[in-house]
């Protein structure tokens, strides 16, 4: 941004109303035991509080932008990449807080391995009120995973692994080469993204608790409940058309069953969510 140091780390929110949530996830990101970062703040015209709420903020680390018109969904989180100018890039959802120690964790992978284009971890998923549902992590051990094997794994867990983004951290310069997030889709936005970093380098998974993906009535993955299932069949077949050698019919059939599955699964938890907080 402004400063004559560019910071390690650039991190980006996009913001749409979400007063409930968003001063817990810019506070988790200013306690982080690693400093070396800049947060931007893109509010895509909130009609709540929440622009004035992250305008209350005073850290010179810490920069708040407004759109002039709303950009929408795919449109702000393409605003976000487009402004983050540090090593590595993060972009985290305006509801999703992280453990104090997760910039610090990933960013040491990246500085140790060059061959590797994202860092991921495993986290929490919380209610509205940032009580713990359960923990999702991989069945793997830590460590460097090849992209052939990453991208199969995709395919056939029928959902995303990788995990949403405030799991994820990656190269800036990787990210300014491949281009934005596809808005075809919302369902499998950032899986795709995160299969296109993969072509291009390998993964690391750390087997640690990070960060949060937070399930509430207004969040974009219950709003666009029931498009799920058709929506990762495609991408699946998509990947399958692009990498012939990799992704194999038997591939796309397993990942094709499971994301049936999980749907049918996502709607009972949704059902029960939806009860607990009428």
């Amino acid at each position: 941004m402004d400063s004559e140091k560019q910071p390690k780390l650039s991190i980006a929110i996009p913001l749409y109303n979400a007063e409930a949530y968003i001063r817990e996830t810019i506070d988790s990101i200013l306690t982080q035991t690693f400093t070396d970062f800049e947060l931007i703040i893109i509010d895509d015209q909130s009609t709540d509080q929440s622009y004035p709420i992250a305008l209350s903020y005073n850290d010179p680390r810490m920069h708040v932008v407004r759109n002039s018109k709303r950009l929408g969904f795919f449109g702000n989180w393409n605003a976000c990449l487009e402004i983050m100018t540090g090593t590595y890039s993060k972009l985290i959802p305006h509801d999703d807080p992280l453990e104090p120690t997760c910039l610090e964790k990933q960013v040491h992978i990246l500085d140790q391995y060059p061959e590797v284009e994202l860092v991921h971890c495993a986290r929490k998923i919380i209610d509205p009120s940032g009580k713990v549902l359960t923990i999702r992590r991989q069945k793997e051990d830590e460590g460097i995973k090849e992209s052939n094997t990453s991208l199969r794994r995709i395919v056939r867990s029928g959902t995303n692994p990788i995990g949403e983004p405030a799991a994820v951290m990656f190269r800036n310069e990787t990210m300014k080469q491949i281009g934005g997030f596809s808005s075809l889709d919302m369902y499998s936005i950032d899986i795709e993204y995160w299969s296109r970093l993969l072509a291009a380098g390998k993964r690391y998974y750390i087997d640690q608790v990070l960060c949060s993906f937070r399930v509430w009535p207004g969040s974009a993955s219950v709003q666009i409940f029931g498009k799920q299932s058709h929506s990762m069949r495609k991408f699946f077949h998509q990947l399958r058309k692009k990498y012939p050698a990799t992704i194999r019919p038997i591939d796309v059939w397993i990942g094709t069953f499971k994301s049936l599955f999980l749907e049918v699964a996502r709607g009972g938890f949704y059902f029960f969510m939806k009860l607990k907080n009428k």
